[in-house]
């Protein structure tokens, strides 16, 4: 997981992530734990994915340049 990245987040989709990917809960033990719906966590969930997956791509040209 990339700290920075993390912590550039705010406390509600940090939560979120932690739960999530950290504690292994599933979307709707997240959506239960952080008052929300289930389908909040899920976009949650897919803007990590997609600032991870950019974030590792940029890293990597960088280090291959």
């Amino acid at each position: 997981m990339n700290q920075q990245l993390y912590e550039q987040m705010g406390r509600f989709r940090q939560k979120v992530i932690r739960l999530v990917v950290l504690e292994n809960k599933s979307i709707y033990e997240t959506a239960i734990a952080c008052g929300c719906s289930a389908d909040k966590v899920r976009r949650v969930m897919k803007k990590w994915k997609a600032l991870s997956k950019y974030n590792n791509s940029a890293s990597t040209e960088v280090i291959e340049k």
